[in-house]
């Protein structure tokens, strides 16, 4: 059996699914690839096409793509003239002229492979606008051309550009396979392997399964500020097991800064911290998305009831709404104190 896209990690059934389908000529026109950013479409994208491209895709034994062909190497380079990229460019949506384009090169055959790939970034910022126009040329494209139109999340696209493109959802890739990778690929991830494995645990957990993420924190200038956030959700979980140190909590609000945007950030990753909690209370072996440390969380957990940690993730997310909404940060960070029961009496 032919390996399917072997330099790839998780997703295992998905890429079996593809091989299945490419190696038996009936891969859909098009796809749409979802999933969190760094979490590997763009590289799925690049490898669908190198393996409808693949020279060798009809020799046993060797993987699929084959990696090492002519068309291959172009493809997966970025060189070959029949994968073309589609972007919003600067703008903050793409809009119908983009479309339009994309739809005149298409009546130009392939320069060099039998099929032109068409790789639409951020497809979930197409206007309504352009999703029309671009929906004539998805239900009748010629027989020469793949779609794969790479999204966050499928939702925001029509539900008629939805039903012409089956949605392949890439799963977060298990911690275990990324620090692995890390280590044999990344000189750097050894060294702080070495030096302070829990941070390298860290970064990890913090990359949320997507090795794109990883890759980004190994450089200590980004990893920093996301170690702090972590740290200082940890010590708001710390803070709410105790309802008698009002004045530490209110240090702690205040120490928050001033800007909308980072105090969201923060409150979205102390949601996270108590997410964890609330399902270390719910199943000894739940899947947590915050912590590297099981027995760490787990120790947490037991400080609270359920009911405790449903009220702290309300009362986080209320005032994450009120921040979106422009309403007074002060207010809004004293209110959730007072809301979750942080500032009763002792």
């Amino acid at each position: 059996m032919k390996p399917a896209f072997a330099d790839m990690l998780g997703n295992d059934a998905l890429r079996e699914r593809l091989r299945e389908d490419i190696c038996a000529g009936r891969l859909p026109h098009a796809y749409i690839l979802e999933g969190d950013d760094g979490c590997g479409k763009h590289m799925l994208a690049l490898r669908l096409a190198a393996a409808l491209a693949c020279e060798n895709k009809g020799r046993d034994g060797l993987p699929l793509p084959c990696m090492s062909c002519a068309s291959c190497r172009k493809i997966l380079s970025g060189n070959s003239p029949d994968v073309i990229p589609v972007s919003k460019g600067e703008k903050a949506t793409m809009g119908v002229e983009a479309v339009r384009q994309m739809q005149a090169g298409m009546c130009i055959s392939p320069n060099e492979l039998e099929c032109k790939c068409y790789l639409i970034e951020d497809a979930q910022l197409m206007t309504v606008q352009a999703q029309n126009a671009f929906l004539l040329t998805l239900e009748e494209p010629p027989p020469y051309v793949r779609f794969f139109l790479l999204c966050q999340s499928a939702a925001p696209l029509l539900e008629t550009v939805r039903s012409r493109a089956p949605t392949l959802r890439l799963q977060p890739v298990p911690s275990g396979e990324i620090r692995a990778l890390l280590l044999r690929t990344r000189p750097e991830a050894a060294a702080l392997d070495r030096q302070s494995p829990g941070e390298l645990d860290e970064l990890i957990a913090a990359a949320g399964g997507s090795i794109g993420r990883a890759l980004e924190l190994l450089d200590p200038r980004r990893r920093k500020p996301v170690l702090e956030r972590r740290e200082a959700s940890r010590s708001f979980a710390r803070l709410a097991t105790s309802r008698r140190n009002s004045a530490a909590v209110l240090r702690f609000l205040g120490e928050l800064g001033q800007r909308r945007e980072d105090i969201a950030v923060q409150l979205s990753d102390i949601r996270l911290c108590l997410r964890d909690l609330l399902a270390c209370r719910c199943a000894e072996a739940a899947p947590l998305c915050f912590f590297a440390d099981r027995e760490e969380a787990a120790e947490l957990a037991g400080h609270f009831s359920a009911a405790d940690l449903l009220r702290l993730c309300d009362g986080l997310q209320a005032a994450a709404d009120r921040l979106a909404r422009n309403a007074n940060i002060r207010l809004t960070l004293t209110g959730l104190a007072t809301d979750t029961g942080l500032l009763a009496a002792p």
